[in-house]
């Protein structure tokens, strides 16, 4: 039996590793593998079970992050690319660190646009002579308007996740099929009903699993944990991440400001929760 580390290598080294091999190797040159990576980063995500590939070794995946002129450049070509990325991720992966590659995901950086928005905002007060936003006031702005970018993107990953594992299981007429406690229903049919009569408004979505608040995905993930518990921990693990998600949600939503504390816990739990459910199929 071959003894592993289990240590996940340093993302960084990883990543230059990857970039250096797209870069020499004449293979990766035609579809332009470089180019398309060298600005990007990536993680790597350990599954909770075997790979089936080795004795004991760890299924993983690599998620890699470009920028997002590469990825819309490149959508109709993404296949061909996560080929190419999974073989050198797992030239590249130490033997002996008990994780096999098993698959690539390529995703696009979100790139804030947030300086021209607020300079738009500054503009429009300076030209109405009204001076009424201190430095601080525009510091903490673009700092809020950051974690806010943030904590969309978590929501909505949990969104898709949810989605992708229920109708893999239960077929695409899940929402039918689990346990909606009456409070998330109620929610539900309010929000569907209060949008029909405000038709300037955008639609939410096509599905049941839009009109949910970000704490109710919490809740309907714990009244169905059969579906979802391989791909964490325990409940509480995830409840507990979402219900503090959910505060700092709160303060922002209020126009409050949340401080270094509350960004570095985002921070955490969002790479944390995206590596939780990477491997979701």
């Amino acid at each position: 039996m071959v003894d592993f580390t289990y240590e996940i290598p340093d993302e960084r080294a990883y990543f230059k590793a990857v970039v250096d091999i797209a870069k020499n190797d004449p293979a990766h040159k035609r579809i332009n593998l470089y180019n398309i990576i060298k600005d990007g980063y990536c993680e790597i995500s350990a599954g909770s079970s075997y790979s089936q590939k080795r004795w004991n070794a760890m299924a993983t995946t690599v998620n890699f992050y470009i920028p997002q002129s590469q990825f819309s450049a490149n959508s109709s070509n993404l296949p061909t690319l996560k080929t190419a990325l999974k073989s050198i991720c797992s030239a590249v992966m130490p033997p002996n660190a008990g994780y096999d590659i098993l698959d690539v995901n390529i995703s696009p950086v979100l790139e804030n646009d947030n300086d021209n928005l607020l300079n738009d905002v500054i503009e429009t007060v300076n030209q109405t002579k009204l001076e009424i936003l201190s430095d601080e006031i525009k510091e903490k702005g673009k700092e809020m308007s950051e974690l806010y970018i943030t904590l969309y993107c978590i929501e909505n990953s949990l969104r898709d996740f949810i989605d992708k594992t229920l109708s893999g299981q239960l077929g695409k007429d899940y929402f039918n099929k689990i346990t909606v406690p009456n409070d998330l229903q109620k929610g539900i049919t309010t929000r569907q009903s209060e949008e029909k009569q405000n038709k300037w408004l955008p639609l939410r979505g096509d599905k049941e699993l839009y009109y949910l608040d970000f704490i109710d995905l919490s809740k309907l993930i714990l009244n169905n944990w059969e579906y979802f518990k391989k791909y964490f921990p325990s409940q509480g693990w995830i409840s507990t991440k979402l219900e503090e998600l959910y505060k700092v949600r709160c303060l922002i939503a209020h126009n409050s400001y949340a401080g270094n504390d509350e960004k570095d816990l985002v921070g955490l739990y969002y790479k944390q929760i995206v590596r939780q459910i990477a491997n979701a199929t």
